[in-house]
């Protein structure tokens, strides 16, 4: 005699319909298909039948959770519980055949609901494919897509350590002739202007003065040699190697050390 849970699963598939998502999420605003909707679909006809189902918990995994809430503008932490089943369900026939299927069912709850929880979506997904409900609008796996960072290419940390040390320079903080001069001497790589660079910190080592007062006292002198038409009346940049030599020669001859007078005043 062939064993009934075979034909009777088959006959069952035929009287079950299709279970739409009847049932409302009040906080999130979404449909889904609850636990009671599988029931109230199944009952009817496994009574008919004759069929029943016994669960058997294989394995329960526990956990504790932070969560972080915000209400009326203050955030308030509290802890939820999670819960992972895996539960074995076998279904019995009249004359004591059987079959049996393991699934696994997750359910959180901040109170004593977790397990609850976990073993009315276990029960519901059992049914859903021993049975093979349909379910109308359920979305296949193979429809949706997760983007996924794995931590191997977060590049938050590396980011954070370069950033760290790009503004730590001190070798570059001790060279004050290049700090100075560049705004004057934009083009230092032109052999003229590598000589007045060059000569500007000599004048500031004879001198005596830092590298800013130097700057200034630079500036000043190189106005009033302009003025008097002691020298070209243009841009550094353009000057030539005798041009440079020369305007050299008159800082150390027409002005004292730290002086922006000329040495030679004409007498009205």
């Amino acid at each position: 005699m062939a064993e009934q849970i075979y034909s009777l699963i088959g006959q069952a598939m035929k009287k079950v319909g299709a279970i739409g998502k009847d049932s409302v999420n009040a906080q999130q605003k979404y449909n889904f298909r609850g636990i009671d909707a599988v029931y109230n679909a199944l009952n009817p006809v496994m009574s008919e039948l004759g069929l029943f189902i016994c669960p058997e918990i294989l394995d329960h995994r526990r956990e504790e959770r932070e969560t972080e809430n915000v209400y009326n503008g203050q955030a308030k932490k509290g802890i939820l519980k999670y819960s992972i089943l895996t539960i074995k369900y076998t279904m019995y026939a009249p004359d004591g055949s059987n079959v049996s299927c393991v699934v696994v069912g997750e359910g959180m709850d901040s109170g004593d609901k977790a397990s609850n929880k976990a073993m009315s979506v276990a029960m519901k997904y059992a049914m859903f494919q021993m049975f093979m409900i349909p379910t109308e609008e359920m979305v296949d796996p193979d429809g949706e897509s997760h983007e996924v960072t794995s931590k191997a290419k977060t590049p938050a940390k590396p980011k954070e350590t370069k950033q760290e040390r790009i503004p730590v320079k001190p070798a570059q903080q001790d060279k004050p002739a290049q700090v100075t001069t560049a705004p004057t001497l934009p083009n230092t790589e032109n052999p003229v202007q590598a000589y007045l660079s060059r000569e500007r910190s000599n004048l500031q080592k004879a001198r005596g003065i830092s590298v800013e007062e130097n700057a200034e006292l630079w500036t000043k002198q190189l106005a009033v040699l302009r003025a008097n038409k002691m020298i070209p009346a243009k841009a550094l940049s353009s000057y030539t190697q005798t041009e440079a030599e020369g305007l050299i020669a008159k800082m150390y001859s027409c002005f004292t050390p730290t002086g922006t007078e000329l040495k030679e005043v004409v007498s009205a």
